[in-house]
């Protein structure tokens, strides 16, 4: 048999493992109450702040976007008349939407903005008016369902097709119903948009409607991206004397407007920058007023290059050449900066642009247009924008 010494080394080693079964004997019990109180005191902490939670959850469905621009402008307008408009002012634009994620497959969207109300092309507030507040307004609100290649939305939201401000101002928000198939072959989308809008309710008398169908087509080259857009805007009753459209424009109201659309781009990347070339043709298929049958068409051509606003030093610059006869198109959705927003114009719009920081650019605008054809009216107009995006 063998007999340990119970020297002082291992007497420590002992008075350790007494120490040790004391203090679990002591502990072990309590500690199992111990788990039981804190599993009911986060029981309690979680139903105190549950409906918190819900709130943080429903937030996380919201993806926000907006931004604000400060704007200098200055307009000069000779006309026949002899009265000349020489005019400057400072102008505001605030816009801040949505867009609410219910299912993986369907949005709710909506957007509050600055500027007039029933406005269809400008979000602007002058400043003006002794400190006078400015109103906000709705411009967006709608919902979009995207099962799989289709995309349904409705309300009111912004222009669905390819586009450019020929014919849709940057901000016309069109109201009614659209729907999308989309289909992607290799290197080639394919895109099929139809839309319904009522553009004016009018009581007594028929509604305006609009009627769009619009084909686009890209493919993706070695020699860059080509893009290509086939459209028809049905203006249904436009041409009855009694239903004339909310807005001021040149278009009779005893014309029809029935525009057929094509339109084309090629982009590629140039020395690291985007470059855009661009071209568009417009005709008024419908039958016109009296004394009009030769006003019925409108283009552009032009360029641009580079990109702006996401640090700073970056730049873009765009030029552009257009002509847009008295019933092209319906000018009460054109481009409201372009020769005062209506028909019977041509001329020159220049833009540069340059990054302060991410999501802040300077802006520089000159648009020297005049008439298509008849009384002398020429117009220049020059815009200073500071540009905040968030």
């Amino acid at each position: 048999m063998k007999v340990y010494k119970l020297d002082n080394k291992n007497f420590k080693r002992v008075l350790k493992s007494i120490s040790l079964l004391i203090f679990w004997m002591a502990f072990a019990v309590p500690a199992s109450a111990h788990e039981e109180d804190y599993a009911r005191a986060m029981q309690a902490f979680e139903e105190k702040y549950k409906s918190k939670f819900a709130i943080l959850d429903a937030l996380e469905k919201f993806s926000w976007k907006g931004d604000f621009r400060l704007r200098y402008q200055h307009d000069q307008r000779d006309q026949a008349a002899a009265n000349t408009l020489d005019r400057s002012r400072l102008r505001l634009r605030f816009r801040l939407g949505s867009t609410i994620h219910l299912y993986k497959d369907l949005d709710i969207g909506f957007r509050i903005v600055t500027g007039t109300l029933g406005s269809a092309t400008s979000a602007n507030a002058t400043l003006d008016g002794g400190f006078g507040n400015k109103s906000f307004n709705l411009d967006r609100a709608f919902f979009k369902w995207t099962p799989k290649a289709f995309a349904v939305q409705a309300g009111k939201f912004s222009v669905p097709f390819m586009k450019s401000q020929m014919i849709w101002d940057s901000d016309v928000n069109v109201e009614g119903i659209a729907e999308q198939y989309s289909r992607k072959m290799g290197n080639t989308n394919f895109k099929l948009i139809l839309g319904q809008f009522i553009v004016d309710e009018i009581n007594p008398g028929d509604d305006i409607k609009l009627f769009a169908y619009q084909g686009v087509v890209e493919q993706l080259t070695d020699l860059g991206k080509f893009s290509f857009a086939l459209a028809y805007y049905d203006y249904m009753d436009h041409e009855d004397p009694v239903t004339a459209i909310t807005g001021t424009g040149l278009n009779n109201t005893q014309s029809e407007v029935k525009v057929l659309n094509a339109m084309g781009m090629w982009s590629d990347s140039v020395y690291g920058r985007p470059l855009k070339f661009f071209a568009e043709y417009a005709k008024n298929t419908g039958a016109l007023a009296p004394g009009q049958p030769d006003l019925d068409t409108a283009w552009h051509v032009g360029f641009a290059y580079g990109k702006s606003g996401q640090k700073f030093g970056d730049w873009d610059f765009k030029l552009l050449y257009r002509v847009v006869q008295t019933e092209a198109v319906l000018d009460a959705f054109g481009d409201s900066d372009f020769h005062g927003g209506l028909n019977n114009n041509r001329g020159v719009k220049a833009s540069a642009a340059i990054g302060i920081r991410k999501g802040i650019k300077l802006k520089l605008t000159y648009f020297n247009t005049r008439e298509e054809r008849g009384a002398k009216d020429e117009q220049q107009k020059f815009q200073s924008d500071l540009v905040f995006k968030f």
